[in-house]
C-alpha cells in the first residue's frame, strides 16, 4: 500500500513539473518596440498604433507591410497571410512573432476597433436618455 502512494506521489510530481514545463515554453510575452529586440524566440507580443500612410499590402506575395508605433519608439512590420480587413480603422494592433533582421516579422496580428461598438453605445445612450 505505501510503495503505491510513493509512486503516485512521484506520478504526480512529474505531471505538475511537465505542465509548468509547456506552459513555460508556450508563454508569449507582452513587450514595447524599444525591448523588442531583448526577446530572441518567436511568439512575442508588440502592441502599438499603425502609422498613418504607411500600410503596403503585396497580393503576390500575400503580405502586409506597415510601421507600428508606440510611447517608447517605432519600429516596420512585416505580416505574411491573410490581410486584415479592418486594419486601416484600427485604434490598437497587436503584432504576434519575432524581431529579425530590423523589422519584426508578424506570423499573427489582433486588430482593435471600437468603432463597430461606437454605435452601439449612441443607440444605448438614446434609449437611456428617452430620445
Amino acid at each position: 500500500m505505501r510503495r503505491g502512494a510513493i509512486v503516485s506521489g512521484v506520478v504526480a510530481i512529474l505531471a505538475a513539473a511537465g505542465l509548468t514545463a509547456v506552459f513555460v515554453r508556450n508563454a508569449s510575452p507582452y513587450t514595447t518596440i524599444a525591448e523588442v529586440e531583448k526577446y530572441n524566440q518567436d511568439g512575442v507580443h508588440v502592441v502599438g498604433k499603425l502609422v498613418p500612410n504607411t500600410l503596403k499590402h503585396h497580393p503576390l506575395q500575400r503580405q502586409l507591410t506597415f510601421d507600428l508605433k508606440d510611447e517608447t519608439g517605432l519600429m516596420n512590420v512585416v505580416y505574411q497571410g491573410a490581410p486584415v480587413s479592418n486594419l486601416q480603422t484600427a485604434t490598437q494592433v497587436v503584432v504576434i512573432g519575432q524581431y529579425r533582421d530590423g523589422k519584426f516579422q508578424a506570423r499573427d496580428m489582433l486588430v482593435k476597433c471600437p468603432s463597430k461598438y461606437e454605435s452601439e453605445k449612441s443607440s444605448a445612450g438614446a434609449k437611456s436618455s428617452g430620445v
